[in-house]
């Protein structure tokens, strides 16, 4: 769970992981069903079998509940092998499509995506401590391409990091009932590559 979202542990009583994996699954089938508008405080309560006192002393709130669950079907960073660019770039594609194999999973993905324009707060959140790190991960993948003399130096590191990852988060965009293949993956990788190499 991300580290921004959560409250601090209070002294004495132990966490129960089972009491926040329940918490995490009610949360994400709620999204799955109703969307944010209709996932609650209330709401997860009662799915996951807990007091809503639980849930504060985990969370600040409502905003960082979704946030850390939604996060935690993407799982921790990857870690890059940084064998080449395009290895690099792959790790990173296929993180980027970790947590779709389930329908459900695909459904919360659909409502997250579509509805976080209308929850600036919760964008916001979701940017900082999941995006934010992820964008980094990125750029340091292609500094080091530009390094190695695998890319020209004369790229923004900004636009570029948009361009190798629109391809994929566009067909998942478009695709919110499938989950994409390795295959599809380097083929979309591979389209953006020869256009960035340098010659």
């Amino acid at each position: 769970m991300t580290e921004i979202a959560r409250v601090e542990r209070r002294s004495g009583r132990p966490r129960s992981e089972d009491a926040d994996r329940a918490i995490i699954d009610a949360t994400l089938d709620l999204l799955a069903e109703s969307g944010i508008a209709g996932t609650t405080i209330e709401g997860v309560a009662a799915r996951a079998g807990v007091g809503k006192t639980t849930i504060y002393r985990r969370w600040k709130g409502l905003e960082s509940l979704i946030c850390d669950a939604v996060a935690e079907l993407k799982g921790p960073l990857p870690t890059l092998p940084g064998t080449s660019l395009r290895d690099d770039l792959l790790a990173l594609a296929e993180a980027a499509a970790r947590g779709r194999e389930s329908a459900r999973n695909r459904k919360v993905y659909a409502c997250f995506v579509g509805e976080m324009a209308r929850y600036p707060a919760l964008a916001a959140q979701y940017r900082e401590s999941v995006i934010r790190p992820r964008r980094a991960l990125t750029q340091a993948a292609l500094q080091r391409a530009i390094d190695r003399g695998e890319l020209r130096d004369d790229l923004d590191l900004d636009v570029l990091a948009e361009i190798v990852t629109a391809p994929t988060m566009q067909w998942m965009l478009h695709n919110p009932d499938r989950s994409p293949t390795r295959e599809l993956l380097e083929q979309l990788l591979d389209g953006v590559l020869r256009g960035v190499a340098r010659g």
